[in-house]
Formats: C-alpha cells, sequence, structure tokens
C-alpha cells in the first residue's frame, strides 16, 4: 500500500498582525493546512500551535440549519465559533446590513440561494472580530462589488491587527492582501518570503498555457458537464452540512431533467437521503432525519460562469418525499436575480 503525504516535512510559523499567502496547484497541501490550523482534521506527525481566536472562511455555508432563520443561523453560527449571547447580540446588525439580505433574514435558510448563504457565512465570520482569519477561496462571493466590499473587510482587519492565513489561486488578489506567501509544491514548501518572490517562482513552474480556439461544448458534453457538477456539489452539501453517525443516500437521479430559466437551458437532479441521529444528540433517544434535496444547474451564468443553485426539504418520514415541483419552482425564482449569459 502506497501512502501518499498531503504535507510532507512543512514547518514555518507566523507571527501576530502578519498576512500570508499560500499558493500552490491544486494537491499541493494548501487547504489541508488551513484544516489543520482550524482542527478540521490534526497531522499524523508533528504538531499545530494556534495562539488566538480563529475564525474560518472555508466552507461558508456549512453548519447552517436550513428550517432556522438567517437571524437565528447567526445565533447558531456564533454558538459553533464559542460566542456568547450578550456579544453576538451587538454585532448581529452588523452581519445583517454587511451580508445584504434585507427581509429574506427573517426567512429559513432553506429559501435561500446558494449565494445568499455564502454572504451570510462571510459577513458572520469576518464580524466576530476574529484574531486569526483563515481564508480559503472564499471572495468568490457574490457580485463585483461585493467581491471588493470582502476584499476591503480583510484588508481593515489586517490594518488592526489581526493575523490572516489567505489561499487563493488569484495571484492579483494574494499579491493585493499579503506581504509574504508561502509556495507549495506537492505537500513539500517550497519558498516562504516576499509575495512578489513567491509569486515570481510559481509562475516559472506554471507557465501560461499556449491560447487555442475554444470549442463550444456539444449537446452531450453539456449534459456530461451537468451531471458531473450537480453530483459533486450534491455529495459536497452532504458532507459539509449534515453532521452524522451515519448517512444512508436513498434516491438519486438516474438521468438529468431539464428546464428553460429565463431562456437558458437547465438541469436539474435530485438526491434523496437519510441520516441516523445517535441518541446522545436527541435526549437518549436516537432518531432517523429524512432530506431531499434539488439542485438546478445553470450552463451559462453571469460571464458564462455555471451557476448552481440548491434547495433542501427535511421530512418525517421516507414515504413523505416528493416536493420537488415546490423546491424547484424556488429555485426558478431566486435564479431571476442572476443576470443570465444568453
Amino acid at each position: 500500500l502506497k501512502k501518499h503525504l498531503a504535507l510532507d516535512d512543512v514547518t514555518f510559523s507566523v507571527e501576530k498582525g502578519e498576512s500570508v499567502g499560500i499558493i500552490g496547484n491544486n494537491g499541493a497541501g494548501k487547504s489541508t493546512i488551513l484544516k489543520t490550523i482550524t482542527g478540521v482534521t490534526f497531522p499524523t506527525s508533528g504538531q499545530v500551535e494556534v495562539r488566538g481566536r480563529v475564525a474560518a472562511l472555508l466552507e461558508l455555508t456549512a453548519g447552517f440549519e436550513p428550517e432556522m432563520t438567517g437571524r437565528e443561523n447567526i445565533y447558531l453560527k456564533g454558538y459553533i465559533l464559542g460566542l456568547r449571547d450578550e456579544y453576538i447580540h451587538t454585532i448581529e446588525e452588523k452581519v445583517i446590513d454587511f451580508a445584504q439580505l434585507g427581509d429574506y433574514i427573517d426567512q429559513p435558510v432553506r429559501t435561500y440561494s446558494s449565494g445568499m448563504k455564502m454572504r451570510l457565512g462571510f459577513s458572520i465570520n469576518i464580524n466576530t472580530d476574529p484574531e486569526i482569519l483563515v481564508v480559503d477561496e472564499a471572495l468568490s462571493v457574490g457580485d463585483n462589488a461585493f467581491k471588493k466590499k470582502c476584499k476591503d473587510a480583510i484588508k481593515d482587519l489586517i490594518a488592526r491587527g489581526t493575523t490572516v492565513l489567505y489561499v487563493s489561486h488569484n495571484a492579483d488578489s494574494v499579491q493585493e492582501v499579503c506581504r509574504r506567501a508561502i509556495y507549495l509544491k506537492k505537500g513539500k514548501l517550497v519558498f516562504d518570503g516576499p509575495v512578489e518572490q513567491a509569486l515570481e517562482l510559481y509562475r516559472v513552474d506554471n507557465p501560461p498555457k499556449t491560447a487555442k480556439g475554444k470549442k463550444n461544448p456539444t449537446p452531450a458534453e453539456r449534459v456530461a458537464n451537468a451531471r458531473k457538477a450537480l453530483a459533486e456539489k450534491a455529495f459536497s452539501n452532504i458532507q459539509s452540512g449534515v453532521i452524522t453517525s451515519q448517512l444512508n443516500v436513498l434516491t438519486q437521479s438516474d438521468e438529468l431533467q431539464t428546464c428553460d430559466v429565463n431562456g437558458v437551458q437547465g438541469y436539474w437532479y435530485t438526491m434523496n437521503y437519510s441520516s441516523e441521529v445517535p441518541a446522545e444528540e436527541e435526549g437518549g433517544e436516537a432518531t432517523t432525519k429524512y432530506s431531499q434535496n434539488v439542485y438546478l444547474y445553470l450552463p451559462a451564468g453571469i460571464k458564462d460562469t455555471s451557476v448552481i443553485l440548491s434547495a433542501s426539504n427535511t421530512c418525517e418520514s421516507e414515504e413523505e418525499f416528493g416536493g420537488v415541483d415546490a423546491m424547484l419552482e424556488m429555485l426558478k425564482e431566486a435564479s431571476t436575480h442572476i443576470t443570465m449569459a444568453k
């Protein structure tokens, strides 16, 4: 059995108030470093020492309870971060204003688009005044104006002395936020120093590919891309949003269904699953939770970027599955707020 090390003898330290970028190709170990720092995973050898309260902008929508309102989820996420009611109350309005959700803040989170949930998740983490901020490709939230607002908020935290670890494939973004960068390659630390030098080394190792004529995907390729994207999103949502001892996928779409959304052909996909809730989490009685998820894939969204929206419905039993039409209509309605590229 061949053993693969996600990180191989990586050692570095970050001083209070530093902003450090972590760069490298996919699989280099960037996200693994952040997960060990935030306690999501643990090193098999060596140690990680963290001094200070950490806010992690990793999976922004993880931990939300879909049946609770956005306002209630602010408190839920606050409790997960170890904050008290009194403190959460002082930042509640700041979180709501930053997320720009308006009256939706008092609606169940299951009615939110994926972008709305990501804005709320970012706003909660950024407004808790963390001592250490960990960011992993989180600035893909919302439109350009909101992205700028997120970057400005991070810069403001840096100016106030917050330590920042920042992972991104966008070289300009790393250079804008960080003064120092760590370059990883296949789990090994290649360079640790000024951000300009780190980015130059990265560019030398990854020269731009010669541009070729871009062909439009065939209908079969569009369907294959949609199937792959929806399946990955479905399992990602389940893994990040459901914390249970056992998960059982009951049914999922065999074929993608098509639909018209603002003149764009979209695809939708369903997945139904049950999860075993341990007895200790339910006051001494084990229970089973049933959920039905619908995913809507739009092949051409803002600037030809694919868009995935999802909705979830919790049922009391497997027999109650079947609210797909209502959830699909809700997702179509949410997509009307997206400027579609025709």
